[in-house]
């Protein structure tokens, strides 16, 4: 309230303007308003140009403001005061404007003129601070308060008296900004500096715009010669009716007075919200403000709350009369059509008379499924969809007409959707994102030889009945079949004619075949239901990880490690082979006393432990990437899913091994380094590095070993350099192979642990 010009002027602006900020209000401008809004003009002025520099404000609002949120959305707020929030403030006049007759001249507004003719010449003329132009020849000539139009008249007729074969063309270079006052029940009151095209409504947004107490159904503007005009906001938000918003003129003054009468609208309307009313309104004009009645509005039952001045107390009335007076009312509410005797729910799917069925007092579930006639339902999975409206609780309830224990008892709620699928499609497109979802958890996964189903499932229910609803060829089929249910972690293996069970999430039947043998995968680590899965023989492993439900937000996904029985046996028979070669070679140096090598190492890698994380697939295996999508599984595969890591592993012939935390752009010489630094016998030219995905990348494949780029997980692997004894070269590959099988169970060994 104490800001006297927007704070959106331009500096410039506020210099050209500076000599003027200390004037007072002519009161020729102001001979229409009360002496109390006389005084506050004048105070704001005063106060400009008090010597103590006002302090900046900073506020902060938590509340999101949607920058396309109409103005008429205004639900429980006053109708019309955020109109100004998206008013634009700057000064400049919009160049490619059409610039109309009836426009006023002001102070420093800049003519263009042309001569042709007789006489050729164009120059520029500046309106002075007296009002008019300096024209070469013929001298002052006064031009404030005059239209363009009759401008361009006076000079042509001064122009054909004083020069013969002379013609003019006038045209208006630059507008000056209009200086006008805003007083009254504005958020900034003060004067300004305004965009020269500028109307009533636009120039109230460089004052913040009106406040809530004030009106915008009487806006007054006060004119240099006196006259007064009155604008209406409401003809240009509800109608979109500008007549009456004119263009300012600098001197303007802008009034505006306290609203007399508010009036909150709700219920049935369109756009409920806080109206203003002028005296000769009636109830129909405020439902025209509110845009009218929605589709289930009772119009013949409003109700009213109206202050009682004669008892002092507000009383509540029910009107039907849309020519009602509004005399001392507060608010309005438009009550709906509600009928609270007759509630219903809907039918759909496969009933032969799908529709709403009226509910009775205090039925449920079991008494409407015994009213109802199905034709071709699907028995085994129906969905009821219900909002507890006192509570605010939506719920979704599954049932079996197979199973009566899972829908007896159950209550009904008005307004309730009950949905059975067709037993041919199995299909839920009627039910709410939220149901759909539900079935699909409780979904029964049957692999068989003829293919892979998923079965919508609650409640007990058999295997047996099951294949002989999808009509599966048992001819050729083991009768044993393997239930998996992850969630209580249970599998069972038995005759599928003895299988019962009650509808888990996730569970899973498999049937043995010649055709289509089964195999067991097991996955573990960071998923949502590890375990073993049987699943068909050409599964692949993306198809596993559409089983496992979801990884946890902890997975480390890059380094998953895959791991194969038959890959295991290979390494421990190419371990044992070496162990041996390298025992023999070593029973030979014995007996011919070459004492010349260092048998200790020799003796060390002989006595190797069987390393136990061994048989690892290197490779990307990341979920739909192409590794995943091709590589088929074989019975036994393991997924082992870590942990996001956040460490560097050091090995072999360092003063310190050890585990660190990784930091970005770390190298593998500084990572060397933070374990204390190469030992005698590190062989510095075969540094490797295992990735966390098992693949090995070689530091001599680069100049230097930094230009190898870490990652988290990431293990550093520094042999140890040995001299092969004279004659034995051939025990090198032997040296190797047990080395390297160590550190890369090793590097496993640290994902999983971490």
């Amino acid at each position: 309230m104490k800001k006297l010009f927007a704070i959106s002027l331009v500096p410039i602006i506020l210099i050209l303007s500076s000599n003027s900020i200390g004037q007072e209000i002519d009161p020729s401008l102001l001979k229409d308003l009360s002496p109390a809004q006389i005084e506050l003009a004048k105070s704001q002025l005063t106060k400009s140009q008090s010597s103590e520099e006002p302090k900046p404000t900073v506020k902060e609002s938590t509340k999101k403001v949607d920058s396309n949120e109409d103005i008429n959305e205004s639900y429980n707020k006053k109708y019309g005061y955020n109109y100004f929030s998206s008013i634009p403030t700057s000064t400049s006049a919009v160049g490619d404007l059409p610039l109309p007759n009836d426009y006023k001249i002001s102070l420093k507004d800049q003519f263009t003129v042309i001569l042709s003719g007789s006489r050729e010449e164009i120059f520029d003329l500046n309106v002075n601070l007296d009002g008019t132009i300096l024209f070469p020849e013929l001298g002052s000539i006064s031009v404030v308060g005059e239209t363009f139009q009759e401008i361009k008249t006076k000079l042509k007729n001064l122009i054909d008296q004083s020069y013969i074969g002379v013609q003019i063309d006038l045209s208006l270079k630059n507008l000056s900004a209009k200086k006008i006052t805003i007083v009254g029940a504005v958020k900034a009151p003060g004067t300004y500096l305004v965009n020269p095209f500028s109307t009533i409504s636009s120039a109230l947004g460089y004052s913040g715009g009106i406040s809530e107490i004030g009106t915008l159904r009487n806006i007054r503007l006060v004119r240099n010669d006196g006259k007064t005009y009155s604008f209406d906001l409401y003809k240009l938000l509800i109608n979109g009716n500008r007549s009456d918003d004119i263009t300012i003129e600098s001197g303007d003054v802008i009034v505006i007075d306290p609203a007399q009468q508010f009036i909150n609208i709700s219920g049935q309307v369109k756009r409920p919200a806080i109206y203003e009313i002028k005296e000769d309104e009636n109830l129909d004009d405020l439902i025209n403000f509110a845009l009218g009645f929605t589709q289930i509005a009772n119009k013949s039952n409003i109700s009213l709350r109206v202050l009682d001045l004669k008892s002092s107390s507000i009383k509540n009335i029910n009107v039907s009369n849309p020519e009602s007076d509004l005399s001392d009312v507060l608010s309005v509410n438009v009550n709906p059509y509600i009928n609270k005797d007759v509630a219903s729910i809907k039918v759909t799917g496969a009933v032969k008379e799908p529709g709403f069925y009226p509910l009775g007092n205090e039925e449920n579930l079991e008494e409407l499924i015994n009213k109802l006639e199905f034709i071709d339902v699907y028995p085994w999975l129906a969905v009821l969809e219900q909002f507890d409206e006192d509570n605010l609780i939506k719920s979704v309830t599954l049932f079996s007409l197979k199973d009566p224990n899972t829908y007896a008892s159950i209550d009904l709620l008005p307004n309730s959707k009950l949905f059975f699928p067709n037993i041919y499609s199995r299909e839920y497109g009627e039910v709410s994102d939220l149901a759909k979802k539900l079935v699909e958890d409780y979904s029964l996964r049957l692999n068989h030889k003829q293919g892979k189903y998923n079965i919508p499932v609650f409640g007990r229910f058999s295997v047996k009945s099951f294949v002989e609803y999808l009509g599966l060829d048992m001819s050729d089929v083991e009768s044993e079949a393997r239930y998996i249910s992850p969630l209580d972690n249970t599998i069972i293996n038995d005759d599928y004619v003895n299988m019962q069970f009650i509808a888990k999430k996730y569970n899973t039947v498999s049937f043995r075949s010649p055709v289509n043998d089964l195999i067991t995968v097991t996955i573990e680590g960071a998923v949502d239901f590890p375990g073993a899965y049987t699943m068909s023989s050409d599964s692949v492993l993306q198809d596993i990880y559409d089983l496992i439900g979801d990884f946890k937000a902890e997975a480390f996904l890059e380094g998953i490690i895959f791991t194969r029985e038959n890959i295991r046996d290979r390494q421990l028979e190419s371990l044992e082979r070496s162990k041996e070669d390298l025992n023999r070679a070593l029973l030979g140096m014995q007996q011919k006393g070459d004492v010349t090598s260092d048998i200790r190492i020799y003796e060390a890698l002989a006595e190797t432990i069987v390393p136990e994380n061994l048989g690892r697939i290197a490779g990307n295996f990341i979920p739909m990437s192409e590794n995943s999508n091709i590589t088929t599984l074989l019975d036994g595969d393991t997924i082992f899913v870590p942990v996001t890591p956040n460490v560097i592993n050091v090995l072999g012939e360092v003063l310190n091994p050890i585990a660190f935390e990784y930091k970005k752009s770390i190298s593998v010489s500084s990572a060397i380094a933070s374990a204390g630094g190469y030992r005698d016998f590190a062989d510095k030219r075969k540094v490797y590095v295992i990735r966390a995905n098992g693949l090995i990348e070689s530091s001599k494949r680069n100049v230097f070993a930094g230009n190898i780029k870490l990652q988290p997980g990431d293990t550093i692997v520094v042999p140890r350099k040995i001299e092969i004894a004279s004659g034995l070269q051939s025990l090198l590959p032997v040296t190797q192979v047990l080395s390297d099988l160590a550190f890369s169970a090793a590097a496993i060994e640290s994902l999983q642990n971490n």
